[in-house]
């Protein structure tokens, strides 16, 4: 008896953990939509990023997961800096959420810093949250332009706030979809988390699928969107450097060294130089100049190889 009850339970279908307390919202193909709508989001973010920290910066989701809201937000550091968005015509709020170590790098590059991180973190004084407005306003902007090709979403800001526990958007047991950005300039990284509650999206739940966004990509309005973006990454500002060259030197010489001393570069006479945008090369050329101004004839265009070329 007890083999055959063995065999039947060998047979029987497969059973599940189902967790009461964390019931599934949204579906696999609704958290890939949500990804490829953020993905759009992190690209938008990074280039308005570029413009106020002058380097390039890239944006990227590294991931897409529902949970509950009370959970989201004791996984928050405290104080942190969350920006709490209206969504119309959407119903409810969502949260967007930039850490103070990262709050504070953006703030230092943006009043001319390198992008140091205080060896304390600390609330961001009223000065310092007025500085990081302008940021989330533009990320809030990016943020209706991923979701335009979908839904005519108007984000708008509408407070800030350093301390998760005083945000209160659903029910602590109120499932949210969490994504999260990962930031990347030079050598820093830092991450910015988004949180939908599942009751916002739900009366355009059925329109999150791949089916519903590329279909509505090929529309005029997606066209102008593009068009837009288009311009905007035209007219923005990047940093191009010429490195004349390199050389090593010991601690020793160094030290010695004074005003009219001379340091041989290894570059020759007549080489071509690395010219880079941001952190990258991508041009070779030959120094020279225009009138009183210094300047640089481009040579060649350098094609990355595997990895971006990077010297």
């Amino acid at each position: 008896m007890r083999d055959l009850l063995n065999q039947r339970s060998q047979r029987g279908p497969a059973v599940k953990r189902y967790d009461f307390r964390r019931p599934d919202k949204f579906s696999k193909d609704q958290l890939r939509t949500l990804q490829i709508i953020h993905e759009s989001f992190a690209r938008g973010m990074a280039t308005h990023l570029s413009g106020y920290i002058r380097t390039m910066v890239e944006g990227e989701v590294v991931s897409v997961s529902q949970t509950s809201y009370d959970e989201f937000i004791r996984s928050l550091a405290n104080p942190t800096l969350l920006a709490v968005l209206s969504l119309a015509p959407l119903e409810g709020n969502a949260l967007i959420e930039i850490p103070p170590d990262l709050s504070f790098v953006i703030i230092d590059r943006m009043l001319g810093g390198p992008g140091t991180v205080p060896p304390r973190l600390r609330e961001l004084t009223e000065i310092e949250q007025t500085v990081m407005r302008r940021v989330l306003n533009r990320a809030v902007t990016a943020l209706g332009e991923a979701w335009e090709s979908l839904v005519p979403m108007q984000p708008r800001l509408e407070r800030l706030e350093v301390n998760p526990q005083f945000v209160q958007l659903v029910p602590p047991l109120e499932m949210v979809v969490v994504i999260v950005v990962r930031v990347t300039w030079s050598r820093m990284e830092g991450r910015i988390s988004i949180c939908i509650p599942h009751a916002a999206l739900e009366s355009v739940a059925p329109r999150l699928s791949a089916h519903h966004l590329f279909g509505s990509a090929h529309t005029p309005e997606a066209g102008k969107h593009v068009e837009e973006l288009q311009r905007r990454v035209a007219n923005m500002s990047v940093p191009v450097t010429v490195t004349l060259g390199h050389a090593q030197v010991t601690v020793g010489e160094l030290l010695e060294l004074a005003p009219g001393d001379v340091v041989l570069l290894e570059t020759r006479v007549g080489d071509d130089l690395p010219v880079r945008v941001g952190d990258k090369t991508k041009f070779r050329g030959r120094p020279g100049r225009v009138g009183s101004r210094l300047a640089v004839e481009i040579t060649e265009v350098v094609e990355p190889k595997g990895e971006e070329a990077d010297e």
